[in-house]
């Protein structure tokens, strides 16, 4: 295949989370949104791309800064806290996550997710996928004090992340799903191949250097980068 020429062979893969497995980024845009919207702003898709796959320190910040809110970031990031938490033990994987997740655990390929959400928000978010969550070798979240607040877009925490499975890994062997552009700058700066999945057209525009830009999971074909090929037989569910 002369196409897959161009990819590296990948012995582990490495997950962000929101709005790459979970269909998080609308009830993130609808939450930042409904508070910005009360003193009269606007909060459009393409606003909110930029702030994809950021911390939420450095989010809150920005976006007070940005409006001119009379409030201070801390008190931003409270408000967005306590409707964030009641929304997302509620959210849908995104389409083919399902599938690649069953299949990639089916084939013993080590797995894990490397989020800027804090532990307590992962854990509402996997409220009602336990099942898949058992899965996943292990979760670096955004409040892990290794990573002492250097979130994305630096490449720390994808670099924490390789180092945490069974047997650390090179960054060369791993394979990023990312969804955002600085998710993806983080995962190219740690060295690893990024298949980048953007949910929208400005972020399609924002991103830098992706291994291979694909328009959902249910595209993804695993034997490009040396992984075990879907049958039909390994499409199956929990149950």
């Amino acid at each position: 295949n002369a196409m897959a020429s161009c990819y590296c062979p990948v012995t582990h893969v490495i997950f962000d989370c929101d709005g790459t497995l979970m269909d998080t980024e609308a009830h993130y845009r609808r939450g930042v949104h409904d508070i910005v919207s009360e003193f009269g702003h606007a909060y459009t898709a393409a606003d909110h791309a930029q702030y994809i796959g950021m911390p939420m320190d450095p989010m809150c910040v920005k976006i007070v800064e940005q409006y001119k809110l009379p409030m201070t970031w801390q008190e931003f990031g409270k408000r967005f806290s306590e409707v964030d938490n009641l929304r997302m033990s509620n959210v849908d994987l995104r389409p083919g996550v399902l599938e690649l997740v069953l299949h990639l655990h089916e084939f013993r390929i080590p797995f894990a997710i490397a989020t800027c959400s804090d532990s307590a928000s992962i854990k509402s978010k996997f409220s009602k996928h336990q099942d898949i969550r058992l899965c996943f070798h292990h979760i670096v979240c955004g409040d892990d004090p290794q990573l002492k607040g250097r979130g994305k877009p630096k490449p720390d925490i994808y670099l924490l992340a390789a180092s945490r499975f069974h047997r650390p890994v090179k960054p060369e062997d791993c394979l990023v799903f990312e969804d955002s552009p600085n998710g993806l700058k983080a995962a190219r700066a740690a060295g690893m191949q990024v298949v980048y999945i953007p949910e929208h057209e400005s972020g399609r525009k924002m991103g830098v250097d992706p291994t291979i830009v694909l328009n959902s999971m249910e595209e993804f074909q695993p034997e490009l980068f040396g992984l075990p090929a879907y049958t039909n037989c390994s499409k199956y569910t929990f149950g």
